[in-house]
């Protein structure tokens, strides 16, 4: 039987490489094969099929689909260990056969066990000065090559174990994962598994959408592929990469959540500090995100959701294109405000659907992408804790991320720059305030608030923005615009002197009308993201004017 060393210096790692390869393209086979049927199968019968019938048959669908999400997740896993076995083992192979070479060019033996004599030195008398002189410098590199030797032998039997254990691991889930349970059960398995092989998570640049940009595009396609299977949360929640990227993550990253939320019997795995309550509010919040996501699978093309960012903890959190932000000519985001949370999302993707409609309808062909931007902890009106919407707390927290957001909508977009619109509602226009003063800028074509209680300054052009390019819809019949302007906010943006332009809305209309069908204001805000000029109506007269300094 061959000798370790007498293997490793004659294997030929070929066998590795191509298994690897056959890994990952099942992998990327079982990650095209879920989207099929979500968009093909699941989708439609969401949008159309209900009832008792329909929920059994959906179950019974999504469990397909989880299977094949494992098949998806332990495929790259697999791949990824076998890639690194071989790497490591053909590491320790090019040492050895460096070692053995130096050792044979200086006149040692290497024998097929891998030890090391010199018989050069193995006739002389051992009693003879001379001769003890030259056995003596000698024997400093025998030891040497003896220990290399030695070395390179013990970092591939390492190697070879860590990949066997890794491989242990994943044994078994590809076949017989059984949907959800199956799905926390390998989402563990490969965390375990990379691990064992010592395998460390993307470094990705933070809070940086062109580095991140950078960093993604120096990636070959394979590493692409490999950290958007293993490491979704991460790449999903990265500003500046590719929405379809993002959203493939995301999906991944939700379905592996819902597991352990909803069917594995075992949330408080993936969220030890959460008290029961809590657990309980992010298993409602997902049921709310995965059923709105699900009805939308069957969108026609145009209406596509893609999910750009999610948060399950308190009131969540979710970011929802509708359209490809990165081919789309107009690009539209909405900030929600007061009360707003996960509850809110299906409304606030009615919303987006009514501002893609009306500004297609001016946009001269060109194509349109709207985002719910629910990217913040939105305030809560209540008589006890008024310093939560009625200070700028809130807004300030959020001002970095909704900056960061819009610059990696920027940065990842295709061809010439989209024409992007920001549109604040209520305590959302104080959010889009907030980040349009601070920083370097919002960096939006325009900037667009309705219904607002104050943008936390006292003029348009605070915003570091051209003040033609900031427009403010308020209805006569709105109360937060009567009650809550001009007091903690800032100024009221409807009146002088804060500048900018005012667009017409329907009068009749209340805090929330301002999306209404056939509405003067949907209308209008359509032409603005549209980048055609909107119907205006003057600025009203400020009770107390501001003083110039």
């Amino acid at each position: 039987m061959a000798s370790d060393f007498a293997r490793l210096m004659k294997q030929d790692f070929g066998d590795l490489k191509a298994a690897a390869a056959a890994w990952r393209k099942l992998a990327t086979c079982a990650d095209a094969a879920v989207d099929r049927h979500r968009t093909k199968v699941t989708g439609p019968l969401h949008a159309t099929w209900k009832g008792d019938d329909a929920d059994s048959a959906l179950r019974f669908l999504e469990n397909v689909e989880a299977r094949l999400g494992i098949v998806q997740t332990e495929g790259m896993a697999i791949a990824v260990v076998l890639d690194d076995v071989r790497f490591e083992m053909e590491s320790a192979q090019n040492k050895l056969r460096n070692a053995v070479k130096r050792a044979e060019e200086n006149h040692y033996k290497v024998d097929e066990d891998g030890w090391v004599s010199d018989p050069t030195t193995s006739s002389l008398p051992r009693n003879d000065p001379d001769s003890q002189q030259v056995i003596n410098g000698r024997s400093g590199p025998l030891g040497e090559y003896r220990s290399w030797i030695d070395e390179a032998l013990k970092e591939a039997r390492k190697g070879s174990a860590d990949g066997h254990r890794a491989l242990t691991l994943l044994n078994g889930d590809v076949m017989d994962g059984q949907g959800p349970d199956g799905t926390m059960e390998s989402t563990k398995d490969v965390k375990e598994a990379m691990k064992a092989i010592g395998v460390e998570g993307p470094q990705i640049p933070e809070n940086d959408p062109k580095a991140a940009a950078t960093w993604w595009d120096a990636l070959s396609p394979e590493e692409q592929r490999e950290y958007t299977t293993l490491y979704p949360r991460e790449i999903g929640a990265t500003d500046g990469l590719p929405t379809t990227v993002r959203n493939d993550a995301n999906r991944t990253a939700i379905t592996q959540e819902n597991a352990y939320l909803h069917f594995a019997g075992h949330p408080s795995d993936l969220y030890p500090d959460d008290n029961p309550q809590e657990l309980r509010k992010r298993m409602h919040n997902m049921e709310v995100l995965q059923n709105r996501l699900d009805e939308g699978d069957a969108a026609p093309k145009g209406k596509e959701l893609y999910l750009l960012g999610y948060d399950t903890k308190g009131d969540g959190r979710a970011i929802i294109a509708m359209g490809n932000p990165d081919t789309a000519d107009h690009t539209a985001v909405l900030v929600p405000g007061t009360n707003t949370e996960m509850d809110g999302v299906p409304g606030q993707l009615n919303r987006i659907d009514a501002l893609q409609d009306a500004s297609t309808n001016h946009s001269d062909g060109g194509s349109v992408a709207t985002v719910s931007w629910l990217g913040y902890d939105a305030p809560e009106a209540s008589a006890t804790d008024f310093n939560s919407v009625g200070g700028t707390g809130r807004a300030e927290d959020a001002a970095p991320g909704l900056r960061q957001f819009i610059e990696g909508t920027r940065v990842s977009h295709e061809g010439p720059p989209s024409h992007t619109t920001v549109v604040g509602h209520s305590y959302g226009s104080t959010v889009v305030g907030a980040a349009a003063a601070g920083g370097d800028g919002l960096g939006a074509d325009e900037i667009v608030v309705a219904g607002s209680p104050g943008m936390t300054v006292d003029r348009a052009s605070d915003l570091q923005m051209d003040p033609d390019h900031v427009w403010v819809g308020g209805s006569r019949n709105d109360g937060i615009i009567d009650g809550a302007s001009d007091l903690t906010l800032g100024e009221n943006p409807m009146e002088e002197p804060f500048g900018g332009h005012n667009f017409e809305v329907s009068n009749e209309g209340d805090h929330s009308a301002y999306w209404d069908e056939k509405s003067a204001s949907l209308d209008n805000q359509g032409k603005i993201i549209a980048g055609v000029p909107p119907k205006e109506t003057p600025k009203e007269d400020n009770d107390v004017p501001l003083l110039p300094w």
